[in-house]
């Protein structure tokens, strides 16, 4: 089994999701087996908790079949969807940086894209604009950058037009990945 994870306090419970990953029902005695539980009927006790997560069965008198919910099924996918998009962009970017500057992205650059990216993702809008505190700065926070490395990244990215800066490229208020990216 691997490593335990903050989510997940113990490896049985970690093993019991990686066999309900497959998507089918299984019974309290597969999944016992699986995990090295040694009896089946603690296998309910420890899924009690995560009923919300888990479509619970009764079959007959005494047997209960376990499968992940539909919803966490289409969440997770829809998560997976998101994130393949995310990387498509990135390698468009990594193309377009290739050929415009003859050179691959920094770290600091790929990190203002994929910020600009879940900021896309997360509300729709093409434009990211400091309301608070300054585009620069908050890129700088989120991402835990200096501030003076994001600022040469943004700039570097305008130059390649991978992203487009408002009012000017001096103090901008407003930054957006180009329709070249997102198309």
């Amino acid at each position: 089994m691997e490593t335990i994870t903050p989510l997940f306090r113990s490896e049985k419970t970690l093993g019991i999701f990686e066999l309900l990953a497959d998507l089918r029902f299984h019974t309290a005695a597969e999944i016992a087996a699986y995990t090295g539980i040694e009896d089946s009927r603690e296998v309910y006790p420890r899924l009690k908790r995560w009923a919300s997560l888990i479509d619970i069965r009764k079959v007959g008198v005494r047997k209960n079949i376990y499968k992940l919910k539909d919803r966490v099924v289409d969440a997770v996918k829809k998560g997976l969807k998101i994130s393949t998009k995310a990387e498509k962009v990135l390698k468009k970017a990594e193309k377009v940086m290739k050929k415009t500057m003859g050179r691959e992205l920094t770290d600091e650059e790929r990190a203002v894209l994929e910020f600009l990216i879940n900021y896309y993702k997360e509300t729709g809008k093409k434009w990211y604009e400091g309301k608070v505190e300054p585009v620069v700065q908050t890129i700088a926070r989120v991402k835990g950058l200096d501030p003076t490395d994001v600022v040469s990244a943004i700039l570097s990215l305008y130059q390649a037009g991978l992203v487009a800066l408002w009012p000017s490229s001096d103090r901008p208020r407003k930054l957006a990945i180009t329709k070249t990216l997102l198309a």
